[in-house]
């Protein structure tokens, strides 16, 4: 039985090739946000999984370090082989609902998270809550880009995967039921949001743009890079191009009004 699950799955990447993937890919992302961290910072990971990015920050920055996570160590660079060791740094806790006092912070960065809160509207207060006045948001979210990628590579890499247990299932379950698992893909913000229709439409730039330009000052818009998948083969090159990226990433500052 283990063989024909081998079989039906290869076409999936092994645990250790995506932390490999991501680290490739985070290590980019971070690589065009870091000139915009200054040295010895207090510095405050939103979603910090693994704490990849506070070690960044504590070894190229010197920065005093936090994170938070509902689920710390589950997701991020590091999860399958124990990469990395920033598990001391991180308290358990939602981004809805920050543990810190108000204008703790000088640089409050949270990537690949926004898209997976429950509520983007107070998570976003809660980061300019404890953000300091003249402190610096870093926010990065996947693109429409990484959804179509991720749509092409669920085609092309688990089309047989949802056939197999389509036929595993045919006479346990019922048949509406098993044709909406053979042709449903799910969103990438599940359990948010059901089909990955909400991505193609909620990850365009222009619709992230306006969500956090209606709580901060966006300084700069990045592009890093249009990268595949990692959980699937990677079926081209990790490219830089100037108006197509599988994330964005904004540079913010506080709104502050005159009173």
């Amino acid at each position: 039985m283990k063989k024909i699950g081998d079989l039906i799955y290869f076409t999936l990447t092994k645990k250790n090739k995506v932390d490999k993937l991501q680290k490739k890919i985070r290590n980019i992302e971070w690589d065009a946000i870091s000139s915009y961290i200054k040295q010895n910072t207090t510095f405050l990971d939103v979603g910090c999984g693994t704490g990849f990015a506070m070690l960044k920050a504590k070894e190229e920055k010197n920065s005093i370090v936090s994170g938070i996570d509902p689920d710390p160590g589950s997701h991020g660079v590091g999860r399958y082989n124990n990469e990395v060791n920033m598990m001391s740094f991180i308290q358990k806790a939602s981004s809805e609902k920050i543990p810190f006092n108000d204008k703790y912070f000088d640089i409050v960065y949270s990537s690949h998270v926004l898209e997976h809160v429950n509520d983007e509207n107070l998570s976003l207060n809660e980061m300019e809550r404890v953000l300091k006045d003249d402190g610096i948001l870093i926010l990065g979210m996947p693109t429409a880009f990484m959804a179509l990628i991720s749509l092409f590579s669920r085609i092309i890499f688990t089309t047989h995967i949802r056939l197999y247990i389509f036929l595993r299932e045919l006479f346990t379950t019922s048949l509406k039921e098993n044709l909406f698992k053979l042709i449903h893909i799910p969103s990438h913000s599940s359990p948010r949001a059901s089909s990955i229709l909400y991505d193609l439409k909620h990850y365009r730039v222009t619709n992230w743009t306006k969500i956090v330009g209606d709580k901060f000052d966006i300084q700069v818009i990045l592009m890093p890079a249009l990268y595949p998948y990692p959980d699937y083969p990677q079926f081209f090159k990790t490219r830089k191009l100037k108006h197509f990226s599988s994330s964005v990433f904004f540079i913010c500052k506080k709104k502050l009004y005159n009173h």
